[in-house]
């Protein structure tokens, strides 16, 4: 009887299962795999925002390369234009130089030019000098039909008496005659006066000759013939502008 009451207890104790290894480890193997993925996912974020910042790197290196090249550019083009105004600045200083001597030269050539005019009028006025007279007349042909005239006068007085009084121009084919409206038909000088001025002929009227009436202390008249040469451009002024000629009974 005391030896299976003493073997039961043995038999009991080898029926006890062992506890599972999974069961008995489930916390840490379920702390692992939160550290597994909790590791996967901040090394995912660090890294993402790493490629962002390295693509905002690249964009904004990007945009420095092409600030600095269109600084380059300008520069370029600002050092262009200073080297080019640079030569007109040496340009222009050198035709300045130039140009002053030329005025020099044709202040000296003018003075001369008085002095010797002086003396030759001088000289004619001890002779008995010169009556009013019509030195030279010239007409230049304009666009449009229009013309400008250039009518020069000349007086030498051995009294130095001022010659006044009026100058007429005319045109003049067969018997029908043009009166020239003249800017300034007036005159009044001691030894020399130029009148100047601009008309239009009207169209289809071909003078043969073109007539200087002076009306002043003496009277003269002079006829020259008409001959058109080539025409001469004017921008200064429109030939609408200028007064036609007149027909004048004679």
């Amino acid at each position: 009887m005391n030896e299976n009451t003493l073997e039961e207890p043995a038999v009991k104790h080898s029926k006890v299962k062992k506890p599972n290894f999974v069961q008995a480890n489930k916390f840490l193997l379920l702390g692992s795999v939160l550290l597994c993925f909790g590791g996967f996912a901040l090394g995912y974020t660090i890294g993402h925002k790493q490629g962002l910042t390295v693509v905002g790197y690249d964009a904004d290196a990007q945009q420095l390369v092409d600030v600095i090249q269109k600084q380059k550019d300008t520069l370029a083009e600002l050092n262009k234009n200073f080297n080019l105004a640079t030569q007109e600045r040496d340009l222009a200083l050198t035709n300045t130089t130039t140009l002053t001597h030329t005025l020099t030269e044709n202040k000296a050539d003018l003075s001369i030019a008085q002095t010797q005019s002086q003396i030759y009028r001088n000289l004619l006025r001890q002779r008995g000098g010169v009556g009013l007279m019509v030195q030279n007349l010239s007409v230049r042909p304009l666009p449009e039909n229009a013309f400008e005239y250039q009518l020069d006068l000349l007086q030498v007085s051995p009294s130095q008496r001022k010659a006044n009084g009026s100058v007429e121009l005319r045109l003049i084919r067969g018997d029908e005659i043009l009166v020239v409206p003249m800017e300034n038909s007036r005159f009044s000088f001691e030894n020399f006066q130029r009148l100047t001025g601009r008309w239009t002929i009207p169209d289809g009227f071909v003078p043969q000759y073109i007539e200087v009436r002076i009306n002043g202390g003496v009277n003269e008249i002079r006829r020259f013939n008409w001959l058109r040469g080539k025409e001469v451009d004017s921008p200064e002024r429109l030939a609408t502008d200028i007064p036609q000629a007149e027909a004048k009974i004679q």
